[in-house]
């Protein structure tokens, strides 16, 4: 396992640096959506830096955002779930790499492998599949994304070092189609990574309802890194708050 310097930006954002490589998963730069507001630090694209690689994990707007895509600097490659394509050219006049569960593409000399989702896709939205993404680089890290379980998971055992893992949604119940902070702890133990850190959790909160409700947004992260304890303890756990980092060591 090689150096990786990783942080979290908040939602389901992380910046990932490894090799020379500077990676940002599902951009969401936004202080609000709708009737959700931000917590933790509001992301400035200067702060992030050039960007060398974008992995989109699927259509919904907290991922998939046309004015976070386009604050970023430098001149990335979007990957994206096959038939987002057409919307990112749409979107920034540029073509995107579109994959599928199985595809691989080599970027700058890293290979990134799509793997399967178990999310729901938006009525009347792109019919694209909701994709993790394995990033085999020195350090192997698997994004898994927005997703609840699935058999095929356990296909990842001996092939990831560092497991980026949804904890929660952005509300106070946590609904179908995701991870809760037991259910990632046992993907950790069934996958077995070196390392884990909590994501899609602590950002997103309907407005004004953290004065009345505050386990849901600051609880998630602290409740997965208990239950890893318990059920993966050869696993290290990171507990990131929004724009907190961390180095992951060989």
């Amino acid at each position: 396992m090689g150096a990786l310097d990783l942080r979290f930006i908040g939602h389901a954002t992380v910046l990932l640096e490894l090799d020379g490589l500077r990676i940002l998963t599902d951009p969401y730069l936004r202080d609000r959506l709708g009737p959700l507001e931000r917590h933790g630090p509001l992301p400035d694209p200067a702060d992030i830096g050039p960007v060398d690689v974008v992995l989109i994990s699927h259509g919904h707007p907290d991922h998939f955002d046309r004015h976070s895509l386009a604050a970023l600097e430098g001149d990335p490659e979007v990957v994206v779930p096959h038939g987002l394509g057409r919307t990112v050219r749409r979107w920034l006049g540029t073509a995107p790499v579109e994959l599928r569960a199985g595809e691989r593409v080599d970027v700058r000399g890293v290979p990134v492998e799509a793997v399967r989702a178990r999310h729901w896709v938006t009525p009347g939205g792109a019919r694209a599949q909701p994709l993790g993404y394995v990033i085999d680089g020195p350090s192997r890290v698997w994004f898994a994304g927005d997703t609840g379980r699935y058999p095929e998971m356990g296909e990842l055992r001996g092939r990831v070092d560092v497991a980026l893992l949804p904890v929660w949604t952005w509300g106070p119940h946590l609904g179908p189609g995701h991870l809760g902070p037991v259910s990632a702890a046992e993907v950790v133990a069934q996958v077995d990574p070196a390392v884990a850190v909590p994501i899609h959790w602590g950002t997103l909160y309907p407005r004004r309802l953290h004065r009345l409700w505050t386990g849901p947004l600051i609880q998630p992260g602290d409740r997965f890194a208990t239950a890893t304890s318990r059920l993966a303890p050869r696993t290290r756990v990171d507990v990131l708050r929004p724009g907190e980092a961390t180095l992951v060591n060989p």
